[in-house]
């Protein structure tokens, strides 16, 4: 019963064989036609291009920068804890919400690169690809008036939240590929090589900056408010000099015997003491402060950015006959077999 089993199915398959080759012709039309269609569909269709930028994250609270403020502190004898800003505001995981805040695509958005011959603003591009300008053009929307607020700013909100959504869902990558790593992809996908290219380094470049004035911006303050303290100082000290100089040159030739003509001179010489230990301190400070406002940048080192021509989902011409050939025999195989199999049912 098995051998006869097997060898039906044996004498099915060569039935089945020889009537793909009795219609050999019709699969090599099939085939052709299916790769005529690969070939055309693949150079017609615009390819849609892709813009990356890889970068990794610098860690702010880093083990040795924080030693190096630390060592620096006891040896000037400061309490480091007022530079060391412990909370990580910028985790990776809100690095990444960072690069899909509707706020950071709409200032990318609104920003302008050259495309040839004139600057542009990126929404514009956007708009002239996206083939919606000319609705635009009936609602008067202007996004130069926009930015300046001179212009209905309720109907420019609506449209740009509306475009940020379209961004988010259809051309807009933020990815992290390894959890071991803090190494971020921000990538942007468009028809438009240009803008693809241009929206992927504006919003690089505006996170970016953002991010390190965020960052910096306590550190920074700390080191601009020492830095006028340590320059008023100063001028109190060379103020004392002066007058203690003055107080000297009125007493050549002291009698030791009255000290009472010494004092105005000795008063001199403790402010300038006085305003000296202030002055040094200050300085020691202002050093640490400096040091922990350098450890806070750079806050991300770029590892690959795109690069004209962008990758594009256009075909090879190896890849696109290859797929026509096997897709065309696939789909003639195909047609054949159930064509055999409903005229077996009929008979």
């Amino acid at each position: 019963m098995e051998s006869f089993s097997l060898l039906n199915l044996i004498n099915s398959v060569k039935s089945w064989f020889f009537y793909l080759l009795s219609n050999l012709r019709g699969i090599v039309t099939i085939t052709s036609i299916f790769l005529a269609f690969a070939l055309l569909y693949n150079y017609v269709k615009s390819p849609v291009h892709s813009a990356r930028t890889t970068f990794v994250l610098d860690s702010e609270s880093s083990s040795n920068s924080i030693g190096d403020i630390a060592s620096l502190a006891s040896l000037a004898g400061i309490n480091a804890s007022s530079f060391i800003d412990a909370s990580s505001l910028f985790q990776i995981d809100n690095i990444q919400e960072l690069y899909r805040s509707s706020s950071m695509i709409k200032e990318t958005l609104l920003s302008e690169d050259n495309f040839g011959d004139n600057n542009i603003m990126l929404i514009d591009r956007l708009a002239n690809n996206e083939k919606i300008n000319k609705k635009w053009d009936r609602l008067n929307v202007d996004f130069s008036a926009y930015k300046s607020k001179s212009t209905n700013l309720r109907v420019h909100d609506s449209i740009l939240n509306e475009v940020v959504k379209i961004i988010k869902k259809k051309y807009l990558i933020v990815d992290k590929p390894s959890r071991k790593t803090t190494i971020l992809e921000i990538g942007f996908d468009h028809k438009d090589e240009l803008l693809a290219k241009s929206f992927n380094e504006k919003l690089v470049s505006i996170v970016n900056d953002f991010y390190n004035k965020t960052k910096t911006q306590k550190t920074g303050e700390n080191l601009r408010i020492l830095e006028r303290q340590a320059d008023s100082v100063k001028k109190v000290l060379d103020k004392s000099i002066l007058v203690l100089a003055e107080k000297d040159q009125s007493i050549p030739n002291p009698n030791p015997l009255t000290k009472v003509s010494l004092v105005p001179y000795q008063k001199a010489l403790i402010d300038v003491q006085a305003n000296g230990a202030i002055y040094q301190e200050i300085v020691k400070q202002l050093e640490l402060a400096k040091v922990s406002h350098r450890n806070k940048t750079p806050l991300i080192q770029i590892i690959d950015k795109p690069v004209l021509p962008l990758e594009n989902t256009r075909l090879k011409i190896f890849e696109c006959l290859v797929f026509g050939i096997f897709g065309g025999l696939f789909f003639s195989v195909l047609y054949y077999s159930l064509t055999r199999f409903y005229k077996s049912l009929i008979n």
